[in-house]
């Protein structure tokens, strides 16, 4: 039966040029037995609507083709649906696509689309805001919302951000509630992984599944800028668990509570959010194809 498929691109995602991208697509589908529309989406709202749509029609996949944002944006809408996920990577991080080892070249991303093989994985949920891959306070949320709010994009800028911001950011004060236990803690940032990495494979939680039913939390206690060259080795060789200034664990949610409204990092959209954050795990919600 031919399989019906959305393809939604974001235009402005990782700072690539996607003019030529549709083009392309269609030109790759052209012999299979594919009834497929491309549609390059006006903005974030623009690209939730298009996935709600295919959902409502009944599509058998939609297929992100940007980064991370853009995956939350049309995975929220294809949680506990017959409607896969799909996903060709052109964000500045590509966390999720990493995790799940989606290849970078759009020929083999589209091949293993036609493959149609779909495994169904946790999704998160923060305050009823669904992500994928992870969701963070402190300092990660800091810089995206920095980075959200700048003109370029790309890992280079995020990394000129990050520099620049890191010596202004203090600590904050937490409560935290898990597994049973109620805590109050400093913390620089605290990620909440359903997935493995921020991106650009800097690792925050390595050994996490994304099909596990859990949630692997990792906080950074205490930076200082003479710790910045041993945590980026930790990071970027899976073993940021093994760090002295930080602490993991896992569990199926989470409560965190703040002393004023914050951003909050959603696969790396900066979001406002209250004080009270509420997080769990919403176990096999999403197909996708892999």
């Amino acid at each position: 039966m031919k399989k019906k498929i959305r393809f939604i691109i974001n235009p402005i995602s990782g700072g690539k040029n996607k003019t030529a991208i549709p083009d392309k697509i269609q030109n790759l589908l052209r012999n299979e037995n594919i009834d497929a529309d491309v549609i390059v989406s006006k903005n974030s709202n623009d690209t939730i609507f298009l996935a709600k749509e295919a959902v409502t029609k009944q599509y058998d996949a939609v297929i992100a083709v940007g980064g991370d944002g853009t995956i939350n944006n049309i995975a929220s809408q294809l949680i506990n649906t017959e409607t896969a996920l799909g996903i060709i990577p052109m964000g500045s991080g590509n966390g999720l696509s990493r995790a799940l080892n989606i290849p970078f070249n759009i020929q083999k991303a589209i091949k293993l689309i036609l493959q149609f093989k779909k495994q169904k994985f946790d999704t998160g949920v923060i305050n009823q805001n669904p992500f994928v891959n992870l969701a963070g306070v402190g300092f990660d949320a800091h810089v995206a919302g920095k980075f959200h709010s700048s003109v370029s994009r790309g890992l280079l800028n995020y990394v000129k951000i990050t520099i620049s911001e890191f010596s202004k950011y203090k600590p904050r004060q937490y409560a935290i509630t898990y597994n049973g236990i109620q805590r109050n803690i400093t913390a620089f940032l605290i990620t909440v992984n359903n997935g493995t990495q921020f991106g650009n494979n800097a690792y925050t939680a390595p050994n996490a599944l994304l099909n596990d039913g859990m949630l692997n939390v990792m906080i950074i206690h205490r930076c200082a800028w003479y710790n910045i060259p041993s945590l980026a080795f930790h990071l970027f060789t899976k073993s940021i668990h093994r760090h002295p200034n930080v602490e993991s664990f896992i569990t199926n949610s989470i409560s965190i509570q703040r002393t004023e409204n914050e951003l909050v990092n959603i696969d790396g959209e900066a979001i406002q959010m209250q004080t009270d954050l509420e997080i769990k795990v919403n176990s096999l919600s999403l197909s996708v194809i892999q």
